[in-house]
């Protein structure tokens, strides 16, 4: 009698136990539904990082000092392969005596000027990717503000209008040309509806111009 007795506890407790942890799930998984249900629909737009870079006043203005940059370059580097052309024209008359020394100092000259032409065309590209860099991290801050201003969500590049390009003088093959653009890209279709570009170009404009540094 005793071990009936027993037994009958062991069968309600094991039933109160399972009648408990199905009501903990159920319970869970109306939790999860009703967060699910309240929470708002997330708000997703999209902007083209080209057109932005393109329209900003500030590139512009990182441009024209680029420019006077690489003028000032170009001249200095005009003037070594100048002083070559020179000392090669004075070489001609120089007398059977002189000529080593003469081309030893051109030998010189044509050095430094081809040294010379490295560094300018390497000095532009740092300053460009500075200048690509710098922009690019304004954007990221513009954007941000942008969001956090009107309750966006998510922000993507949007890269629709970006072709599939193939460079048949390229050292890879066409396939993997095509299949690593493709690898990166972000998206298939977006809705004009949903794009900001303009709206970024204008804040970051703006900023740009009320910045009594510039």
């Amino acid at each position: 009698m005793f071990r009936k007795s027993s037994k009958n506890r062991l069968q309600r407790t094991a039933w109160i136990t399972s009648m408990a942890s199905v009501i903990c799930i159920v319970a869970g998984y109306a939790a999860v539904a009703a967060s699910t249900q309240l929470r708002p629909p997330t708000v997703v737009v999209t902007f083209d990082i080209e057109q932005v870079i393109a329209d900003l006043t500030e590139r512009a203005d990182a441009e024209t000092k680029l420019h006077s940059l690489i003028m000032d370059i170009e001249d200095s580097g005009k003037a070594k392969f100048e002083a070559v052309a020179q000392l090669e024209e004075e070489l001609d008359a120089t007398s059977d005596l002189d000529r080593p020394i003469v081309n030893e100092e051109l030998d010189k000259l044509k050095l430094e000027a081809l040294s010379y032409q490295r560094f300018a065309a390497a000095q532009v590209d740092i300053e460009r990717s500075l200048m690509y860099r710098d922009l690019y991290q304004k954007i990221q801050t513009s954007v941000q503000k942008i969001a956090e201003q009107n309750g966006y969500d998510l922000v993507l590049i949007n890269d629709v209008h970006r072709e599939i390009l193939v460079n048949p003088n390229a050292k890879v093959s066409r396939e993997f040309q095509v299949r690593e653009q493709l690898q990166v890209k972000r998206i298939v279709f977006s809705s004009n509806q949903i794009d900001i570009t303009e709206q970024i170009v204008s804040h970051m404009n703006l900023e740009w111009e009320k910045d009594p540094g510039n």
